[in-house]
């Protein structure tokens, strides 16, 4: 049976935000600051109603969890919520999947992987909030997030409804650190781009070997109905001796 988004935020009010403890306390007075706030899913126990759709279909979940956390902020604060980052770990066992065997059934969905960061890319600003330009009218929106590495654009001016006329607004947009890695299965050679926002960006080595809670992805080159698979990252934790 589907669940309802309503319901899902309604569940993570109840599991996450309600009870204000300290991770949430810490966000609150940190944000916007600071926009990741760690949240284990042992927080939601055994609610298949809540975990299951939170596998299954992830963005609509953590849009959920967004729609939750705005709702307490806005019950605590005056702030506006924008651009946060949900880092979901300690997913349940069911969900791990070797990097070897990610296939075309597993796109979009939420899972555990293990990897070996074999290079890291360099850090690099990227666009989240899109502004456009209507070069009409002149006015300027800002409605467009950018989730994942593909760039989102308005289809029509949210003013003036004229098609054709839109331009990228650079320094109107708003943006964040991000990095692309590759990493490795710890068992075999197969390799993945990994994509890294936010507080995310930099905290990995060469050679580093990582638990990743992430989404694969697929994106299209050219004319070719065959696409390349990459990893959104949601959260990770460095399983490399520290004292190496």
């Amino acid at each position: 049976m589907a669940v309802r988004n309503g319901d899902l935020t309604e569940k993570w009010y109840e599991y996450v935000y309600r009870d204000r403890d300290e991770s949430v306390r810490r966000f609150v007075d940190n944000y916007p600051d600071e926009r990741a706030l760690s949240v284990s899913c042992d927080r939601f126990g055994h609610d298949y109603r809540f975990v299951r759709p939170l596998l299954s279909n992830p963005d609509e979940a953590l849009r959920a969890g967004k729609a939750a956390l705005s709702r307490f902020l806005a019950s605590e604060t005056d702030r506006e919520l924008q651009d946060v980052y949900l880092r979901v770990s300690d997913l349940p066992a069911k969900s791990e999947v070797s990097l070897a065997d990610l296939r075309a059934t597993h796109l979009n969905g939420l899972y555990t992987t293990r990897g070996v960061v074999a290079d890291t890319g360099p850090s690099r600003p990227k666009v989240v909030r899109a502004a456009f330009r209507c070069a009409k009218c002149e006015d300027v929106t800002r409605h467009v997030p950018q989730t994942g590495r593909e760039f989102r654009s308005h289809a029509k001016c949210p003013r003036c409804s004229s098609v054709g006329y839109l331009s990228f607004e650079p320094e109107a947009s708003e943006y964040v650190d991000a990095q692309e890695v590759r990493v490795r299965d710890p068992t075999g050679s197969d390799e993945m781009p990994l994509l890294l926002e936010h507080d995310l960006t930099g905290t990995v080595s060469d050679g580093d070997e990582m638990r990743i809670v992430g989404i694969p992805r697929a994106s299209r080159t050219d004319d070719s109905a065959v696409t390349d698979m990459w990893v959104e990252s949601v959260s990770m934790e460095c399983l490399t001796d520290s004292n190496r």
